[in-house]
């Protein structure tokens, strides 16, 4: 039984679906290696299914179901860009890489032309949210704390 038959089995939501929108979301299908292309679609896959047993572990139930389609996408996508999947797989094809990325402008003074950067080596940006690194606890946590008022709406009690 592969990975995609496991997510199938564990939810009500079309799963062809869902993954086809997030290898648009990703860019994947414009990988122009074939190699690289299939491990970013396994990555992928790997991605949705740990993302889908946190839900299950969070909802207590046995199937995700379709009400949470768009939490559990967003879910996707934040772990995607979490793991830098996204720099690791698709960078070069939007976007050159510039060895300057963590490099902020913090100030700038005109008069005598000075310019202040901030060091962002301690942020990470998820989906165009930037976090300080000590003030997250990067494990699952985090996805529960940011969707968890969505999750505890298909939330079963556990006796």
């Amino acid at each position: 039984m592969n990975i995609l038959d496991k997510i199938k089995g564990r939810t009500n939501i079309d799963v062809d679906i869902f993954v086809e929108r997030l290898k648009k979301d990703f860019n994947i299908d414009k990988i122009e290696n074939e190699e690289k292309k299939e491990t970013a679609n396994e990555e992928m896959l790997n991605s949705i299914y740990e993302v889908l047993i946190l839900i299950l572990d969070k909802i207590h139930q046995s199937k995700v179901p379709v009400g949470l389609y768009t939490t559990w996408l967003q879910m996707v996508r934040d772990y995607w860009y979490l793991n830098k999947y996204d720099k690791k797989y698709v960078s070069n094809i939007d976007a050159e890489e510039n060895g300057n990325s963590n490099i902020r402008v913090k100030s700038i003074q005109v008069g005598d032309t000075t310019t202040t950067f901030a060091d962002t080596s301690s942020q990470i940006d998820i989906n165009g949210t930037t976090y300080n690194t000590g003030t997250v606890d990067f494990d699952e946590d985090m996805f529960i704390e940011k969707y968890k008022k969505r999750l505890y709406e298909h939330r079963k009690m556990r006796w």
